[in-house]
């Protein structure tokens, strides 16, 4: 395993023996940023791959498992190994004598992987995904790359007008072929997201091979309570996680929602307001539409009908941006300025309907009804 920085000389760099921690210099303000901003941002970024409906799938149960109101025992764990991780990192001399914070480290070597197991059963779906790991496994093979002759090559060859050409033949590429050209920025994208838990595992494996080499004694009484202790704690997170995962499942709705995510929660707002009213869906269940909602679902349908090429790129785009605006509409009046604000774009809608197909009162009046 190799988690080490390039041989690049600066003068805020530290002499060390062989038995100092082996991060220096600005490394370590590094590795502190990134184990105080990637956990957070990890959570944080759970709830875009949040399920929607009782789907059935796998890709419904592990986003559950990592939300931070089923993980919460796992979070105190969590930062239980980032403080002591900062504690060995700033003062390796001085804390690591203690068992605790050893326990810490080896505590984050254990939770890291874990998380990054159930990234990967969510992620890695297909061959094509698996391009993913090329971004994960960037800390294991650049410091050999950067070392390696390829560098000086691309120092001396390469010049700011070629990487000037190279995006520009980009970009045409992108007018041609669309959001295909958009996969690898995607992929990269979603790589370095989600390769998170797999460099705070590298990390923390790094301090806890340091320790195990110059700090580990043999096991005594008192640290065998604490490793006990350690594994109960361990359990009860997990059974606690996976209770929550199934309650938090359950709550999910049993079919798909409408696809209209902005529209549909603005016909939530008040009801003599948005001029919406419940409507039975053919599956059995109802909902609130107006006037709105079935005019942007009847623009996209006619869209979809007359230009697919031109749907899909816009329909993804939406997918993005729609699903995270609309969970921030929880209450009425945040639906009734929704509805406001979406008024000159449902005009836009309508004025294309009537250019298409016409009557749009007639024809809209029975979208979502069964």
């Amino acid at each position: 395993m190799s988690l080490e920085s390039p041989n690049i000389q600066n003068e805020m760099s530290e002499s060390s023996s062989p038995t100092d921690f082996p991060v220096h210099g600005w490394w370590k303000i590094f590795y502190a940023v990134f184990l105080l901003i990637v956990p957070a941002f990890s959570f944080w970024a759970v709830e875009a791959i949040k399920p929607e409906w009782q789907s059935g799938d796998r890709e419904a149960y592990v986003p559950l498992l990592l939300l931070p109101e089923a993980s919460v025992f796992f979070l105190i764990l969590i930062a239980y190994s980032i403080v002591c991780y900062f504690l060995v990192l700033f003062a390796g001399d001085r804390f690591a004598k203690f068992f605790a914070v050893r326990l810490g480290i080896y505590t984050g070597v254990f939770l890291a992987l874990q998380f990054t197991i159930l990234l990967g059963v969510y992620l890695f779906v297909s061959t094509s995904s698996l391009a993913i790991l090329l971004v994960w496994f960037l800390p294991l093979y650049f410091p050999w790359i950067y070392r390696s002759r390829l560098t000086t090559w691309i120092a001396r060859f390469i010049r700011p007008w070629m990487i000037a050409v190279i995006l520009i033949a980009y970009a045409i590429l992108v007018a041609f072929i669309r959001d295909q050209a958009f996969t690898p920025l995607f992929l990269v994208f979603l790589g370095l997201i989600a390769s998170g838990p797999f460099w705070s595992f590298l990390m923390a494996m790094q301090a806890s091979i340091w320790l195990l080499k110059y700090h580990e004694a043999n096991l005594t009484l008192p640290r065998g309570l604490g490793i006990t202790a350690w594994i109960a704690a361990y359990i009860i997170a997990w059974r606690y996680d996976i209770l929550k995962m199934y309650e938090l499942y359950a709550q999910l709705p049993p079919v798909p929602p409408p696809d209209c995510y902005i529209a549909t929660a603005a016909a939530q707002g008040h009801a003599n307001f948005v001029g919406s009213k419940p409507v039975q869906l053919a599956n059995g269940n109802s909902m609130q539409v107006n006037r709105q909602l079935q005019i942007f679902k009847s623009a996209e349908l006619a869209l979809l009908a007359i230009a697919p090429k031109i749907h899909k790129p816009l329909r993804k785009a939406y997918d993005a941006i729609g699903k995270p605006l609309a969970r921030k509409i929880q209450n009425p009046f945040l639906a009734d300025i929704a509805y406001l604000s979406l008024k000159p774009f449902e005009r836009i809608a309508e004025s294309a309907l009537r250019f298409i197909i016409g009557n749009i009162p007639f024809e809209s009046i029975y979208i979502y009804a069964k």
